[in-house]
């Protein structure tokens, strides 16, 4: 089903589905030029783990690939590299260990930190790798969202909507959720407007009503306001629409 501002890849489980997505990463790297590299934003939730091990079986395969790679995260809670929380340890035992991909490689949000300063660190680095377009906005080859109940993206929440999209002269901002962890980090709505491609893995019971919220024209989610300022978003979900 498509729209023109997104496109739904839809699967009857959700192995397919992150065996899909993680196939169509692979592809994407694999046309690059070996001296070229590939800056990804991945993202936390449920369907991560099935999603980032099948990912590791098949770079494994073509570990030249491996070597394009500069990974970042759309957000990250405010814990140590090391927590159950957090989307970096997640990352690190079922991809970057499983396939060593190297440190220099990886480029966490620092969330043992003080968060302003952890943002602030993360907006030196994105403009070190990342090229910009015509507005200052660094560009993504590729970022992975998942998309919440309530229909919040990255650590963009509905209770925060208003302010989190007036804040258009930031990249990178703390934010207080409405989940624990609570305090968080997160990239803002116009660098995920901005990305190349948006891929968003959407998986779950309960989260029906929200995106055919978000797939509407005037739909008022934070995925929605995504989709609505990107000319494309592709998203794989095992939810019937």
């Amino acid at each position: 089903m498509s729209n023109g501002h997104y496109h739904l890849q839809c699967f009857d489980e959700p192995a397919k589905l992150a065996s899909t997505a993680a196939h169509e990463w692979v592809s994407a790297v694999g046309v690059l030029s070996k001296d070229q590299k590939f800056n990804v934003a991945l993202s936390g939730g449920r369907i991560t783990v099935p999603f980032l091990k099948e990912a590791a079986v098949l770079f494994a395969k073509s570990p030249v690939y491996l070597n394009r790679l500069n990974v970042f995260w759309a957000d990250e809670r405010c814990v140590g590299p090391e927590h159950a929380d957090s989307n970096y340890a997640m990352f690190k035992q079922y991809f970057a260990d499983p396939v060593s991909l190297p440190e220099s490689q990886i480029h966490r949000y620092s969330g043992e930190s003080e968060p302003a300063q952890a943002a602030l660190s993360m907006v030196s680095t994105l403009s070190e790798y990342l090229p910009v377009n015509k507005e200052g906005v660094p560009v993504f080859d590729l970022i992975f969202l998942g998309m919440g109940e309530d229909g919040h993206v990255a650590s963009l929440f509905p209770e925060n909507m208003d302010e989190d999209l007036s804040r258009s002269n930031q990249v990178v901002f703390d934010v207080i959720a409405s989940k624990p962890p609570p305090k968080r980090l997160t990239l803002s709505y116009q660098v995920l407007q901005a990305a190349r491609h948006v891929w968003a893995l959407v998986s779950g019971a309960g989260k029906e009503g929200a995106l055919r919220e978000s797939l509407k024209r005037q739909g008022d989610t934070p995925f929605a306001h995504v989709i609505q300022g990107r000319e494309h978003t592709e998203i794989f979900t095992d939810i019937v629409i």
